[in-house]
């Protein structure tokens, strides 16, 4: 049996200060009672939940807030889940397509509700020789992000795909220190080649191509 589809489908949401884009990992300590509940139940039930951008620094539960998200989401699902004390969890999820967001509601615990369609995922487009400078970039960082454990165990998901412009065109957007703002305008380009020569023009702009992880 097939899974029914998500489009206009309603899924839980999570609101917070960063980006997720599809094929990235993100790991969150969760200690709120409703998110540990939409959890659980996202762990249950083997269904995934929306990862949304907080564009501005207003508090999620205010009547304002809703104008503040970001109108283009990841779906992650939970791949881990892991107790550290009573009531508070480690997890981890991996980004696996975005959705556009057509209505939004609160429950009367403060969860976030979606209405969500998808967006078709990346089309796979091979990597242009004017880009693999950029490409260069992004495994020297993560090289290093590995060799200093920047970011914890299994902060990449593997096998990698360093020659797709909708992998490395991701993987860019999610660690460079761009604002928020713009990671989100990166997300949602339909075509990975644009949003690959977006960020070749902001890495070239910003000087980035110097960046140092340390």
């Amino acid at each position: 049996m097939t899974k029914p589809s998500l489009t206009a489908s309603w899924i839980p949401l999570f609101p917070l200060g960063t980006t997720l884009f599809p094929g990235g990992i993100i790991a969150l300590k969760i200690f709120e009672a409703r998110y540990l509940d939409m959890m659980k139940r996202c762990l249950r039930e083997n269904t995934p939940y929306g990862v949304i951008s907080i564009l501005a620094d207003k508090a999620v539960d205010s009547d304002t807030s809703v104008a503040h998200f970001s109108d283009i989401g990841t779906l992650a699902t939970l791949e881990e889940f892991d107790p550290i004390q009573p009531a508070l969890y480690m997890t981890k999820s991996y980004g696996i397509q975005r959705f556009k967001v057509l209505n939004l509601r609160q429950e009367s615990d403060g969860l976030w509700m979606g209405q969500i369609e998808l967006i078709a995922a990346d089309p796979e487009i091979p990597l242009p020789k004017e880009h693999e400078k950029v490409a260069s970039l992004l495994q020297e960082i993560m090289s290093i992000i590995k060799s200093e454990d920047l970011l914890g165990d299994g902060a990449f998901r593997m096998p990698a795909n360093p020659d797709d412009c909708g992998w490395v065109s991701n993987r860019l957007a999610e660690l460079l220190p761009l604002p928020l703002a713009q990671k989100n305008h990166l997300l949602a380009q339909s075509n990975p080649r644009i949003r690959l020569d977006l960020i070749s023009e902001i890495i070239e702009e910003d000087g980035l191509h110097n960046i140092v992880m340390h």
